[in-house]
């Protein structure tokens, strides 16, 4: 299947296609269809749960500031089985985390505010 049909079939299932991925597979359709494997590959019923699978990638996408992919997986968790809730604090945690980065990378600029005289 090539990337015009899977990109077809993303919006089939109800998800939003990331224009990104549109412009690599016009650009690159080999490429676009590894991670497009790598995707299908990574959520699959294996070890973890998908609705743990799906509320980790949240968790990420939100840290990422990738809001096509957390919209797909927001989709995915609910359809596999997340409450409200549980997406909702995936999202809290994933903010928890992300603004915690920025403290740790503020800290060279913190060290330096700390030795001048007020």
């Amino acid at each position: 299947m090539g990337i015009t049909e899977r990109l077809e079939a993303m919006k089939k299932m109800g998800r939003e296609v990331p224009r990104p991925l549109e412009l690599l597979g016009a650009l690159d359709e080999k490429s676009a269809l590894a991670h497009l494997d790598s995707r299908a590959a990574v959520f699959t019923e294996t070890g973890l749960p998908m609705k743990y699978k799906a509320l980790v990638a949240l968790g990420a996408a939100v840290a990422l500031d990738a809001p096509v992919c957390i919209l797909n997986n927001v989709k995915t968790a609910k359809e596999a089985g997340a409450t409200r809730s549980e997406i909702m604090e995936a999202i809290a945690v994933a903010k928890f985390s992300k603004s915690s980065t920025v403290i740790s990378n503020s800290a060279q600029a913190l060290e330096w505010l700390f030795a001048q005289p007020n």
